[in-house]
This record gives C-alpha cells, sequence and structure tokens, in this order.
C-alpha cells in the first residue's frame, strides 16, 4: 500500500520579518504528524528579502522555493503550483501561519480519508472574540461575513460555511489538475470548494475559536478592492454558468 503524501503549498509576499522563524516552526509541527510531506514555498514577486529568508531553510529535499519574477496574485501563484503537484493530499496554508493550534487535526482528518477539510470560521460552533473591537475589526468581520453570504448562495453547493480560510486540505486526482479556475487574485479558494461541492464531495467543517488582527495588509479602503470586487462578479457569473449546468 503507497504512503499518503502531504504536499503543502505556502503562498509568501513581502514576509522577510517573520517567514524564517514561521517555516521552521511549521516544519517542527509537520514532523510530530509523522507524515510524509513536500513542503513547497511560492514566493509571490516579493520586494523584500523574503527570497533571501526562504533560502536559508532550503536544506532538504522535501522542501522546494518557486519564486515568481512578478507579483501575480496569490490565486495565480497556488494555480501555477496545483498543477505541478502530484496526485493526493494537498494542503494550502497562508505564512502567517493562522489557526496553527489547529492543523494537526486538520492532517488527522485528511489521513483517516475525508477528502476535504478546512477550518470554518462560520461554523455553529466557532466562536468569534467580540471584545475591544475597533473599528477596522468591525468592517473586516461585516465584510468578510457579507462576501461569504453571497459566495455560498451563488456559487458553492450545500456548503454555507467559510470558503476564505487561510488553511485547508483536499485531494487532487487528473481531473481536478485539468480544470482551469477563474481567479487570479483572491477567490481561488471558493472556486476550489465550488469544484468538489458540485461533485458531491462533503467538505469538513473544523469549527474554531477566533479573533480578528487589529492591522492588516488587507485594507478597508483602498482603490485596489474595486479588483477583488470585480473578481468576484466574474466568478459569481462564469461559477454559475459552469458549475450550475
Amino acid at each position: 500500500m503507497s504512503k499518503k503524501v502531504f504536499t503543502f503549498l505556502i503562498p509568501c509576499f513581502n514576509c522577510d520579518q517573520f517567514i524564517f522563524r514561521n517555516s521552521l516552526k511549521l516544519i517542527k509541527k509537520i514532523n510530530q504528524t509523522k507524515i510524509h510531506y513536500n513542503l513547497i514555498f511560492l514566493n509571490d514577486g516579493s520586494t523584500d528579502d523574503t527570497l533571501i529568508e526562504l533560502k536559508k531553510i532550503k536544506s532538504k529535499k522535501n522542501i522546494k522555493i518557486i519564486s515568481f519574477k512578478n507579483n501575480s496574485g496569490k490565486s495565480t501563484i497556488l494555480k501555477f503550483a496545483l498543477k505541478k503537484c502530484q496526485e493526493g493530499i494537498v494542503i494550502l496554508y497562508d505564512c502567517d501561519l493562522p489557526y496553527f493550534s489547529y492543523l494537526t487535526k486538520l492532517i488527522g482528518l485528511l489521513k483517516k480519508g475525508e477528502k476535504f477539510v478546512t477550518i470554518d470560521r462560520r461554523a455553529l460552533d466557532s466562536k468569534f472574540d467580540k471584545s475591544k473591537l475597533n473599528f477596522y475589526q468591525i468592517s473586516r468581520y461585516l465584510i468578510s461575513k457579507g462576501v461569504n453570504i453571497i459566495i455560498s448562495n451563488l456559487i458553492t453547493k450545500n456548503f454555507q460555511g467559510d470558503t476564505q480560510s487561510g488553511l485547508k486540505g483536499f485531494y487532487i486526482d487528473k481531473k481536478f489538475k485539468k480544470e482551469e479556475f477563474i481567479s487570479t487574485k483572491f477567490f481561488l479558494d471558493a472556486e476550489i470548494i465550488s469544484y468538489f461541492t458540485n461533485r458531491n464531495v462533503k467538505v469538513y467543517s473544523i469549527p474554531i475559536n477566533y479573533k480578528i488582527s487589529k492591522q492588516s495588509s488587507i485594507k478597508i479602503l483602498n482603490l485596489s478592492n474595486f479588483v477583488y470586487l470585480y473578481e468576484l462578479i466574474k466568478i459569481i457569473i462564469f461559477g454559475l454558468i459552469k458549475f450550475r449546468n
């Protein structure tokens, strides 16, 4: 019987202040689970010393760095990497390691045979810490909830949970690798969940206790948000046509 190999895809952009420390932390945690894995860091055209920091950890055969010359967007670099992945289990994980304490549980569920496992801030048992929220946190929460409602009602099938969490894992095969996704920036996660749910694959949700950071690279009042809005509309239109046929 062949051994299950986990491929971790870690998109990175201008994170030289913490990426080396986080990579060591992640490797230590993964080793504790005793799985066979490949760790692939995707440097999305960083303009700081992210690539230099990443090269410090490239000492093992199962660790790889793919560096893109220009910033193409999280979805774009993940789509490229997914095409290169071998068939099997893939885990998408943001480089700031959100929900780190839940990683072992997610890996365990995938080892047991679950086909799609995701952190789900919208799960019924998830608890959001609403104490001492500032304007930014309230805005992020309301916008995130609104986007989630739109996606769950118009794109995904039989899944009303959180599509945008930074930690999820699933099985890919030849059919998945041939699929052409639309997102280039931010909504590949939603498209992937839509792909699986429209093929009647159950999404296993992990409820969590969570907070919203008081600051983030994602700004509420920023013209770049119109790019995300345009992409969301495009995904909804094409998603309704493609996956609901």
